[in-house]
């Protein structure tokens, strides 16, 4: 299992000069993989700055999978649409949201897919458009850094946008972005399939009960999400609560990613605060232990086969 508290993970400005979205973003990254069933995933911390320095981006949408915990205060995703904070939402693939400014709060961001879904994701970065990482390639075509660069000597990006000449017509040519990186990553052969749901679905957790589930574990079941075919092919969505030093095993048949939203987690005996972030594989059975009714954002990931 892999542990990180986010406290102890550094804190980097990105610099908006070399952003794919306008604004700079506080970030952390936390936690990410790529398993052997090509499930690859990025956790991530975001602190939103206000002024000048907001993150914007058009209406656009994406080929990967995405889950936004807003832990303080607002954050928007479209016109009128916020996550407040200690709400969640789940961004399916294909479906398009924003345009968005995101100038205040702070909130956790798992981006997750499979294969090429998860490959073309714009920038290394997917939804928050800066860069940072991702440098597989299909086709033999660039990676996202060397992309974004060959992108800049043809044109340039503008709120969000990316504007140059279309090669064929000599016109004008304006792209959200992260579908001009999809397109010079690939020569333009890659498409974010249709959006099984139709918008981003967003969650109260405090509306939902706990059930007990064993002693000293109790549950909320969040939601399921199909994006994808097969019995396991669903994101499901939980909160854990556990008390008296109480002992929650994750299942060995699917990758689980969960953190902390209070203290009280214990990890071989020793404490860990909130905002500590975990990683189970899938094939891995391992078990954290809980007091002072701590709570925990369980993901089940899914699985193709």
């Amino acid at each position: 299992m892999q542990t990180v508290i986010s406290a102890d993970v550094p804190v980097r400005a990105q610099d908006p000069s070399q952003a794919a979205r306008p604004g700079s973003i506080l970030r952390q990254n936390l936690l990410a993989a790529t398993a052997e069933d090509t499930l690859s995933f990025r956790l991530i911390r975001s602190q939103y700055q206000s002024g000048d320095l907001a993150f914007e981006s058009p209406r656009h949408h994406h080929a990967f999978q995405q889950l936004r915990w807003t832990e303080t205060g607002s954050v928007n995703y479209a016109p009128g649409q916020d996550i407040p904070e200690g709400d969640l939402a789940y961004f399916p693939r294909g479906a398009y949201y924003g345009p968005q400014r995101k100038d205040q709060g702070t909130a956790l961001l798992l981006q997750y897919g499979f294969g090429d879904e998860f490959l073309h994701r714009g920038g290394g970065s997917g939804a928050d458009g800066g860069s940072g990482g991702g440098s597989g390639t299909r086709n033999g075509g660039d990676d996202a850094e060397q992309a974004v660069q060959r992108l800049r000597e043809n044109g340039t990006f503008t709120g969000g946008e990316y504007l140059d000449t279309d090669p064929v017509t000599g016109a004008p040519r304006r792209r959200d972005a992260v579908q001009a990186i999809y397109d010079a990553r690939t020569g333009g052969d890659f498409s974010v399939p249709p959006a099984g749901y139709e918008a981003p679905i967003l969650i109260h957790p405090a509306a939902f009960s706990y059930y007990p589930a064993g002693p000293g574990i109790e549950t909320k079941h969040l939601g399921g999400f199909y994006d994808h075919p097969g019995p396991r092919a669903d994101l499901r969505i939980s909160l854990v609560r556990l008390t008296g030093g109480a002992g929650y095993a994750f299942p060995a048949d699917r990758a689980q990613i969960a953190w902390s939203i209070s203290d009280g987690l214990h990890i071989d005996g020793r404490p860990h605060p909130a905002l500590t972030c975990l990683y189970s594989p899938r094939g891995e059975t391992d078990t954290i232990n809980g007091t002072d009714g701590v709570e925990l954002i369980v993901l089940t990931m899914p699985r193709l086969d």
